[in-house]
């Protein structure tokens, strides 16, 4: 099988090269140049033009976001792909994360190209490290388990890895729809500037939705749709 492989957090990122080291297949890398975390589903357009550089063989960067790579790599550097692979993020995209990430975009776009895609992000708590190792064992786990299926035209899917402890065992695979619940919603205001100071951790969850299922330890894969 041959796989395009892409991200938000640049085409340098160690999660990246971990989720290309775990597939079993030909990989084409399209990446951003930079880091474009957040981006959602913003693409260049209206006459504005994309730097494309081969910085290995079979890896190119692009400078825009990762729905342009999407876009550009599926039109124009690889052809035959069967499978999109976004991530693996660093940090989580679960719940209204879904509609901010770059990551999921990635996807998305292939999903909106006729392509079968799978994001993939690492939940990371504050201060915390990630384990790049596990988080691509994991990513095997649940690529294996995506590829075995049928594929239904216009969905992609989501997954979501846990924050563990080194010694707790291995994570089951659950599959969950996205959680509703909004963001904590709070501001530090200083003068007529208003900074953002909703806390991540302490969100709002649905029993059984993707965020309750990641937050209390589970693989959660989420199927979506375009």
């Amino acid at each position: 099988m041959k796989f395009l492989l892409t991200n938000d957090d640049g085409y340098d990122a160690p999660g990246l090269a971990m989720l290309r080291s775990v597939v079993e297949g030909e990989t084409v890398v399209v990446a951003p140049l930079v880091q474009q975390s957040g981006c959602s589903h913003r693409v260049a357009q209206h006459g504005e033009s994309l730097a494309v550089q081969e910085q290995a063989p079979n890896i190119f960067s692009v400078e825009g976001t990762t729905g342009d790579c999407a876009r550009v790599g599926l039109s124009s550097l690889t052809d035959d792909v069967d499978w999109v692979l976004s991530g693996i993020n660093q940090g989580g995209n679960v719940g209204h994360d879904i509609y901010l990430s770059g990551t999921v975009a990635g996807a998305r776009e292939a999903a909106f190209m006729g392509k079968p895609a799978i994001a993939f992000s690492q939940y990371l708590r504050v201060g915390a490290g990630i384990d790049w190792e596990r988080a691509g064992r994991w990513a095997k786990r649940a690529l294996d388990e995506i590829l075995a299926q049928d594929h239904e035209p216009g969905c992609f899917w989501n997954v979501n890895f846990p924050r563990l402890e080194a010694d707790a065992p291995e994570p089951e695979l659950v599959y969950c729809e996205p959680c509703k619940q909004p963001f904590p919603v709070a501001y530090r205001v200083h003068e007529n500037r208003y900074t953002y100071a909703g806390v991540y951790a302490e969100r709002l969850r649905t029993p059984g939705k993707d965020v309750a299922v990641c937050f209390s330890g589970s693989i959660a894969i989420s199927k979506l749709y375009i």
